[in-house]
């Protein structure tokens, strides 16, 4: 079974220059708000984002395409911008809603503040994109999707059968409840994304590519980086804590 779509994005390369300003500002405001470990995802974000979309889309299955690139700027350094963006934002954002403890006052509140900061940005620097005359050289970028479509529900269906199965077994304060809300975070992060894309004249509207990506493609990773933030992070913290009380007592003898 295979699903064949294509997902395009037309811009002007004043969106680039205006998409990272965003980010910056996004990753000021995270290390100022504390948010250390999900600032650190947002990097593994970009290697990720490079590594799928120049790595293996575009390198090597060549379902990726770029063009109208300006003559200073190459596919690598492209794929570096479009890797930047995207995996900060969007990987550190979904730690921030896993990190916000619903104990804490405000908690609520904290979490409509990023998520308004995050569409709103995005929806923001994308419509002054239009009106802000920096250059309207104009950049194409597309990606052609048949078997990997297939292969994302299939990822989806196992990650979230495993988040399940720990549920049941009461690990990492999983729950029914926190497994929904786990995917309301990754089908609001990349909805978000896909929207103000659209709102802003980048995506053209597509109504089945749309509704899958915003319900699958954020959410085939959303149940590992759950995982990663409270069974893998705490694991490293423990045994490094482990190995520096280790390295004190030696020296103390």
């Amino acid at each position: 079974m295979q699903f064949e779509s294509v997902v395009t994005r037309i811009f002007d390369v004043d969106f680039m220059l205006l998409d990272l300003t965003f980010t910056l500002i996004w990753i000021v405001l995270l290390y100022k708000s504390g948010y250390i470990k999900p600032l650190i995802f947002g990097l593994l974000g970009i290697l990720i984002n490079m590594l799928v979309d120049y790595g293996v889309w575009y390198s090597i299955q060549g379902i990726r395409t770029v063009e109208g690139l300006p003559f200073w700027m190459s596919p690598f350094a492209f794929f570096v911008y479009f890797s930047i963006t995207y995996g900060m934002v969007e990987y550190s954002y979904v730690q921030v809603m896993f990190s916000i403890d619903n104990q804490k006052e405000n908690a609520r509140q904290e979490k409509i503040r990023w998520s308004i900061l995050l569409f709103g940005g995005w929806l923001l620097f994308g419509v002054l994109s239009l009106v802000i005359p920096i250059s309207d050289a104009e950049i194409t970028v597309q990606r052609v999707m048949t078997e990997q479509r297939i292969f994302q529900v299939y990822g989806i269906l196992a990650e979230y059968a495993l988040l399940a199965v720990l549920a049941y077994m009461k690990k990492y304060d999983l729950s029914g409840r926190k497994i929904l809300y786990i995917f309301s975070v990754g089908f609001f992060v990349h909805f978000s994304m896909e929207l103000t894309l659209l709102l802003s004249g980048i995506r053209t509207l597509d109504f089945f590519n749309l509704i899958f990506n915003s319900v699958i493609e954020f959410n085939t990773g959303a149940p590992i980086l759950y995982l990663l933030l409270f069974a893998v992070v705490p694991y490293l913290e423990r045994k490094l804590g482990r190995g520096e009380s280790v390295s004190k007592d030696k020296s103390s003898q």
